[in-house]
């Protein structure tokens, strides 16, 4: 990001990923050209001409070193793509980006790993306390070393947490309106941070800290630190420290006069302080190689163990021309993060190797997204345009599930175009013996995934964005030497990485171990396919202390992260030794010592003697046995059989004789329009009794065409029971897209939306909205694609997960739901609805077994502040045994829990939002409300307990209805969500006759923008 992946900054790139792009004064007014560009790339048209340094005399006698060489502009050769943090808010589903009034850089420089640290303070304009998320991607090898946030006027460190407690820790204490902030990696190598509050009209210091591999040519490394802005920032400090080594000294020389490095005892030095600072370029330098010797070592003693990092010049290693494939498979990823990559370079790439290879190519084409498409056969001789021509006119779209690849086995070879980001499913790509190459092109790819399948398969890992595409092709095309392994005296060496075969770039390798000596002998062997060629041989000592610990500590959890399932427990303890973040850690700073304490987490060293006096005194709550669990249930059982036994009303209607095949009761039409988002169908019930649902466009008209069994048709006396109605109100929202689609042929649908898409590729209800429209035309595989889009806006967001997985089930699409409701489970693990919806789904696709294991794990575990969720687990688990039994294993329930209760009327109510009150009200035939400050009507209709924060579920519940209209609305009590955020959204569901055979069921989902707004959202209609 700061550095290594060089490459040329577009204006319309900048403004897409860089904080406030923009034309500003660069330092000193200019810029100069390097000597080289990394790996052969060829200079730009625009480079400046080749400026021969001048020295000053008085300086150059001071030292006799190599040139340094200080650049303040652009670098005309392929430069790191990356951003200063920017915070953002969300207004209206779109961001807002907070100024920076503050800005301090420190870059740290050991070898070629360079630490950048940013000490930001950003400022509120807005005149409310905010929540705000910090988001960038990483490149392969970048990680996030530091995070801390200023409280009470002074820096506290984040420290390393598992992070799902984190979660939970943040937003416990949130909702006391305390201010913590969460740092966390999501899927794909993008880091996220949550801060909370950010004062109304103040400001907020956060202190970030990144690592990364810088890279080179065979002369220099190069470094790029990105600091556009389009808006001038108050203040602005840059500090450079590059560390020495002992095996040589370096020249200073700076280009401008007044920035110039400094030689120190143990580094070189650079101090820049300016106000109201802008720039148009970034800042960038160049170090060094060493030339005296073939290696440096730095040395770090800590706790106990002396870890040594080794940074090698590698021997002359050769390659030789691979066999031409004849039959290659390229798999095309054209999901929507696709629109992430540099596609027109990865299409150059392809075309110039397709080319290159000699005689007739048989190229399959499989692209993929949520699914995967039919292959497509070109036959390719000297001439890729065909290929070319039609993947560049893919439309990027959907979410991407790897699990649906089935990687050709008849292949010469493989090539995998993806940012391997899976959206849907398990990250599992099933490979053969055929070599895989696998490229990419974007920031933030899943390169862990990519590395494990390419060397899994004796394949590559190509970053375009590392790598120009000579160099590229010369990897396709070529059988290089790498590096194969180490050899060392176990008792004076351990833990060396990388431990498996690598390849060589730019004739420099890096190593790092655990050094048991004094000093130890070190093998490095170089070859190919498992045949050692070349060897060479290194001597490790104690030298000065550096702080390499921490190198070291990446380098093992990275080569951990290729099997991320097998050591996910280590990788746990190294990153919260080593205060790195990894996938399954957060860094959290908590702002009361109290915090730390009532939460169990260590803090900082500052805060540790008060921590654990504190923690001496400190009464752990106890928790809850499994025969405490029991007998609490056994409670909540005991006080809903009393409210179901004592629950009666005489709704029965004796009638002379029924007539067979009656006219269905007039109908009753809701005139009051409501913006529901969604309208469902689910399937028939039994039939024994079908019920005809006849939906009006603008107004919703239900009737009953009722069938009676045959045994019931010669009586005198037939006992009636009721025969419900549900009505809900249809919904046509008023988004201008949607007018347009809605006057558009089907046939002409897909092609438009792609077209409306331009516009809105960033809002959710976009999605939501199109995807209901289609499932409405019976598009259901366009609908899928089209809402599949809404998981890649945001990676690892339940909110967005939930509102995806809800309307799949309600459409039938239980698989897909399902794999997006395990996701939620694994994410917000401590939550009793992540479980209910995924009982609820697996229910619709007949997994009854699964569903009923789920029910009993959510009875036997505590819950805090959603126990009361128990009672419509207790009413689903009865209702899931009464009408499946045959089909279920029963032994494991307790007993007591199985106590059937069919109603007449079932309603529950949840929701998107974790920090909502929402609550349900029905309004019987006698005009009694029943809802939270009224539990109980005359009736005998029951609401449950109300959920003020979080989720729900709301349940009413009626044993035996009255005749007449109940009508169903919902209220947005409070909201607080400290976030600028969109609608939440509300799901309601309907049941007539729960628990029994003729059980129907009617689904409705709401959005609602406007705190303390109420709704009406449907009616129950029971006839006698």
């Amino acid at each position: 990001m700061y550095t290594s992946k060089r490459k040329i900054i577009k204006a319309q790139q900048l403004t897409k990923y860089i904080f406030q792009s923009g034309v500003g004064a660069a330092i000193n007014g200019g810029f100069s050209q390097r000597r080289s560009c990394p790996h052969g790339q060829e200079r730009s048209p625009k480079s400046a001409p080749q400026h021969v340094p001048t020295v000053s005399h008085n300086y150059k006698k001071r030292n006799k070193m190599r040139i340094f060489t200080t650049l303040i502009g652009l670098i005309i050769c392929q430069i790191s793509f990356g951003q200063i943090p920017s915070l953002s808010i969300q207004d209206s589903e779109k961001k807002q980006y907070l100024e920076i009034s503050q800005l301090k850089v420190s870059v740290n420089v050991i070898g070629n790993i360079a630490t950048t640290t940013f000490d930001i303070v950003f400022y509120n304009p807005f005149n409310r306390d905010l929540e705000g998320e910090l988001s960038m991607p990483l490149s392969d090898g970048q990680e996030i070393c530091r995070y801390a946030l200023e409280i009470n006027g002074k820096i506290r460190e984040g420290v390393i947490v598992e992070k799902i407690k984190a979660r939970q820790t943040f937003e416990a204490i949130i909702r006391q309106n305390i201010d913590p902030g969460i740092a966390n990696m999501t899927k794909g190598n993008f880091f996220k941070t949550r801060i909370f509050p950010i004062p109304a009209n103040g400001s907020k210091r956060i202190v970030l800290a990144l690592s990364e591999t810088l890279s080179g040519d065979d002369q220099n490394l190069y470094y790029s630190l990105p600091i556009e802005t389009s808006k001038a920032i108050g203040e602005f400090k840059l500090d450079v420290r590059v560390f020495k080594n002992l095996s040589e000294e370096k020249e200073i020389l700076s280009e401008f006069e007044n920035i110039k490095f400094d030689s120190q005892d143990d580094a070189y030095c650079l101090n820049l302080e300016r106000k109201n600072f802008s720039s148009s370029s970034p800042l960038n330098f160049t170090i060094p190689r060493f030339a005296k010797t073939d290696h440096q070592i730095y040395t770090c003693d800590l706790g106990g163990e002396t870890y040594f990092y080794l940074s090698i010049k590698t021997p002359n290693l050769s390659s030789s021309i691979k066999e031409v494939p004849q039959k290659i498979t390229i798999y095309w990823d054209n999901s929507f993060s696709a629109s992430r990559r540099d596609i027109d370079k990865e299409l150059e790439f392809l075309n110039k190797y397709l080319t290159s290879l000699k005689g007739n190519k048989n190229v399959s084409l499989i692209t993929f997204n949520q699914k995967s498409e039919l292959p497509k056969i070109f036959n390719i001789r000297q001439d890729a345009t065909e290929i070319i021509n039609y993947i560049r006119k893919l439309n990027n779209d959907g979410a991407t599930c790897l699990d649906n690849l089935n990687l050709d086995k008849n292949s010469d070879e493989v090539l995998l175009f993806s940012d391997a980001i899976n959206t849907i499913g398990e990250d599992q790509i099933e490979t053969s013996n055929i070599p895989i190459y696998a490229i990419s092109s974007s920031t933030g790819s899943n390169y862990s995934l990519l590395k494990r399948i390419a060397s899994e398969t004796n394949g590559e890992f190509i970053d375009l964005n590392v790598f120009t595409l000579k160099k590229a092709l010369e990897i396709m095309q070529k059988n290089e030497e790498k590096f194969l392994s180490c050899n060392y005296n176990n008792s004076e060496i351990e833990e060396v990485y990388p431990n498996i075969a690598s390849r060589v770039d730019g004739g420099f390798f890096e190593m790092v171990g655990i050094l048991k000596s004094n000093d130890a002998l070190l093998n490095v062997n170089y070859g190919h396919r498992g045949n050692i060629i070349k060897t060479q041989s290194f001597k490790i000592s104690k030298v000065s202390d550096t702080p390499v610990s921490r190198i070291w500590a990446s380098k093992k959890i990275e080569a951990l992260g290729m099997n991320y399932s097998k050591n996910r427990e280590e990788i746990y303890k190294l990153g919260k030794k080593f205060n790195i973040i990894t996938p399954n850690t957060s860094f959290i700073v908590l702002d009361r010592i109290e915090d730390y304490v009532e939460y169990d987490i260590i803090p900082p060293d500052e805060l540790k003697e008060e921590y654990y006096k504190l923690l001496a005194n400190h009464e752990k709550e106890q928790e809850l046995s499994p025969k405490m669990i029991r007998e609490r249930n056994l409670e909540r059982i005991k006080r809903l059989m009393s409210w179901y036994e004592g629950s009666t009303h005489d709704s029965i209607n004796l009638i002379d004789e029924i007539e067979i095949n009656a006219e269905a009761n007039s109908r009753t039409v809701i005139e009051e329009y409501i913006p529901i988002t969604e309208q469902r169908r689910v399937p028939p019930p039994p039939p024994s009794q079908t019920t005809v649902i006849n939906i009006v466009e603008d107004e919703v008209e239900i009737s009953d065409n009722l069938e009676l069994d045959e045994e019931n048709e010669d009586f005198a006396f037939t006992e009636i029971k009721k025969r419900p109605s549900i009505k809900v109100l249809a919904w046509l929202p008023d988004a201008p897209y949607m007018e347009v689609l809605r006057n558009s042929k089907k046939s002409n649908l897909d092609s438009i939306y792609f077209v409306l898409k331009e516009e809105n590729r960033n809002r959710p209800s976009f999605y939501i909205q199109v995807a209901d429209y289609l499932f409405e035309k019976k598009m259901n595989d366009m609908a899928v694609r089209v809402l599949s889009n809404t998981l890649e806006l945001d990676l690892e967001n339940p909110e967005l997960l939930k509102v995806v997985a809800r309307s799949l089930v309600q459409e039938g699409e239980y698989k897909v739901a399902i794999e997006i409701y395990k996701e939620i489970k694994r994410l917000r693990p401590e939550e009793p609805q992540s479980f209910r919806d995924l009982a609820a789904a697996y229910i619709q696709n007949k997994q009854f077994q699964k569903a009923l294991d789920i029910y009993k794990y959510i009875l036997d575990n505590n819950w805090d502040r959603f126990e009361d969720i128990k009672d419509v687990a207790l009413n689903e688990l009865n209702n899931l045994i009464s009408l499946h039994k045959g089909e279920l294993d029963i032994n494991s329930i307790n007993p007591t829990y199985i106590n059937p209760m069919p109603l007449d009327i079932r309603i529950t109510l949840d929701w998107s939002s974790n920090e909502n009150d929402i609550d349900l009200w029905v309004i019987d035939p006698n005009g009694e409300k029943c809802f939270y400050s009224h539990t109980n009507t005359m009736l005998g209709g029951k609401i449950s307990r109300d959920f003020t924060r979080g989720y729900g579920p709301e349940e009413f519940s009626l044993k035996t209805a009255k005749r007449g209209i109940y009508t169903v609305y919902v209220n947005y009590f409070s909201e607080s969500r400290q976030t600028i955020t969109g609608p939440v959204t509300v799901y309601a569901t309907l049941y007539t006759n729960y628990g029994t055979e003729q059980q129907e069921t009617k689904y409705i989902t709401v959005q609602l923008t406007d705190n303390k707004e109420t709704r009406q959202i449907g009616q129950l209609e029971f006839e006698k």
